[in-house]
């Protein structure tokens, strides 16, 4: 007869030979560092944002500005706005990944 209770008590992931703990461990700092690159590129495009947030509201309150360049910046800014979303898409993914490891 065999016990169930121990072998069910683990995850597959959790069983782990010696051979490989080093690698595991690179791994886990290779996934770390990304996430804190992902976490600094996050913060570039938030200032990205409120930067053209800011140009926007400068450039609407003036007359000489042409309708293309004030499009422009609007443009800009979109892309800097879907830059932070795919961004912190990414880093709940490998943060949900790290936590899960």
């Amino acid at each position: 007869m065999r016990d169930t209770t121990i072998s069910s008590g683990f995850a597959r992931s959790a069983f782990t030979p010696t051979q490989f703990q080093d690698d595991v461990d690179v791994a886990e700092c290779a996934l770390d560092e990304r996430l804190e690159q992902l976490q600094r590129q996050y913060a570039t495009a938030s200032r990205a944002v409120s930067r053209t947030r800011f140009e926007i509201e400068l450039l609407e309150k003036r007359d000489d500005v042409s309708p293309h360049v004030l499009a422009q910046v609007k443009r800009q800014r979109a892309a800097a706005e879907t830059r932070c979303v795919r961004l912190l898409t990414a880093i709940e993914a490998l943060e949900d990944r790290l936590e899960n490891s």
